[in-house]
Formats: structure tokens, sequence, C-alpha cells
């Protein structure tokens, strides 16, 4: 019994180990974009956050027939203010871009829950020139 315990317990330290040299360095770098969905569940007559950037937001959905308000907030210091965004004019289904120190904020007018559907997107570069509109 203790034998097969430990030929047991070494086979699962030897698997474990094969698996790790398969995900080394090389494994691990990433090219291209990256599919992500989530949700979010929101209150009725309140923002709340959807996604941060640098994303492309594919598409959103909500409970109930719901028409959500989406808005765009730039992100100051790591925090946003959902209740400070810059409406956004998207209808949800077409794809739309989210910028490093970017934030889309979503609100609806009951409680409902929200999915999005988006790809990753590699970070600019700071070479390049944006104009952000504050309102």
């Amino acid at each position: 019994m203790k034998n097969s315990l430990v030929m047991v317990v070494g086979g699962v330290g030897l698997a474990l180990v094969g698996m790790a040299g398969c995900a080394g360095a090389g494994a691990s770098v990433r090219t291209g974009s990256e599919e992500l969905r989530g949700s979010a569940m929101v209150r009725g007559g309140e923002a709340r956050p959807l996604v941060t950037g640098p994303i492309r937001l594919l598409h959103a959905n909500t409970d109930g027939r719901l028409t959500p308000k989406f808005s765009r907030v730039w992100v100051r210091g790591g925090a946003g203010d959902c209740r400070q965004g810059t409406p956004l004019d998207w209808n949800g289904s077409s794809a739309v871009q989210v910028e490093k120190d970017e934030m889309v904020c979503v609100e609806t007018a009951r409680s409902a829950r929200v999915s999005w559907h988006a790809l990753t997107a590699p970070v600019a570069s700071s070479s390049l020139v944006r104009q952000v509109s504050l309102r």
C-alpha cells in the first residue's frame, strides 16, 4: 500500500513537471488577439464599468430586451468614474475600440445582466498622438 502510494504521488509529480515544461517561456509568449467574454450585473439607473482598454469590444447583450446606454471614461491614475462618462454612440452590435487608459461603462433602465465579447489588443506605441474628449 505504501509503495503504491509513493508510485502514484511520484507519477503525478512527473506529470506536473512535464506539463510545466510545455508551458515554458516560448509557450507563454502570445501573439495576436485573445478572445474574452464576461458579464456584469447592472442595477437599474446605475452606471457600471464593463471593460477597460486596450481592447476591441465586439458586442454586448442585455437580458430582457433592455436598451443599454454606454459611455466612455478616461481612467486617470487607475480610477475611473462611470458617472462622469462621455456618452458613447454604440448600439452594442458592432465593434468598438477601447484604448489604453479608457473604460466603457454601461447603464440600464432596470436591473439586468450585460454580457460582452471582446478581443485583446496590444498596447499602442507611446509615439502615437491621440486626442481624448473629456466633454
